[in-house]
């Protein structure tokens, strides 16, 4: 597989994408927490869910629910779309700061449309767990991003330092393309606060906190984030 070119980006903010070909990698659950780490830092932030099973969106719904008893939570927009409309839902981007793109696994079957939104995309993350397996299933991919000139990185997400396959995963996923220099521990807080329609960042004293704050600061640089001119 092999990207043909940058697509034209729409005017506006940072666009980051989420892809992997693997299902189950941690592709909303970064965007989500990523989301509220753009709001917190005072940007205009949107999400964007083109998965079908509407994952990212669900929680969105969750949190606004929650945010009728807590509006002091801040507000982070997640529309639904359809990925053969990717096009139109990029150009009504314009108004925000950060805009996160949360895509569906079997990337063959969406090639076009992914290779679309890559281009589009100041950033691309691909998310990866520490498997023999996930490592197979998402190097392919990140090999075409590298041949296409996008900015890429892995995130190795669910990470245990304790286990022999963590430094090893490293190494693999480093013969392949970028990888960003914050791995995601494993931890219960990630998905009990996303069943709340919270994210780490909103609960205080949460594990994984530092681990997002560090990965948020990587990215924001990564993508061009200029977040001492946000509002």
């Amino acid at each position: 597989m092999r990207a043909t070119g940058a697509t034209k980006r729409p005017p506006g903010g940072r666009i980051v994408l989420l892809s992997s070909p693997k299902g189950g990698t941690g592709k909303s659950s970064l965007a989500r927490n990523l989301l509220v780490c753009g709001a917190q830092a005072g940007l205009n932030v949107l999400g964007i869910d083109f998965d079908r099973q509407s994952t990212l969106h669900k929680w969105f719904l969750r949190r606004e629910r929650l945010r009728e008893g807590i509006p002091e939570a801040p507000r982070v927009e997640v529309r639904p779309a359809a990925l053969a409309d990717w096009r139109r839902v990029l150009d009504e981007t314009a108004a925000y700061d950060l805009v996160v793109l949360d895509t569906p696994p079997s990337i063959e079957d969406h090639y076009n449309a992914a290779v679309g939104l890559a281009g589009a995309s100041h950033l691309v993350l691909v998310p990866c767990g520490q498997t023999q397996d996930d490592i197979d299933s998402v190097s392919p991919w990140m090999a075409t991003l590298v041949k296409s000139g996008v900015s890429a990185a892995f995130v190795l997400n669910k990470a245990n330092r304790r286990t022999k396959s963590y430094e090893a995963a490293r190494g693999r996923l480093l013969k392949v393309g970028a990888l960003a220099p914050v791995e995601i521990p494993a931890l219960e807080d990630i998905h009990l606060t996303a069943g709340k329609g919270l994210s780490v960042l909103d609960v205080k004293g949460a594990k994984a906190t530092e681990s997002f704050d560090a990965l948020w600061s990587y990215i924001a640089r990564e993508a061009g984030l200029q977040l001492g001119l946000a509002a």
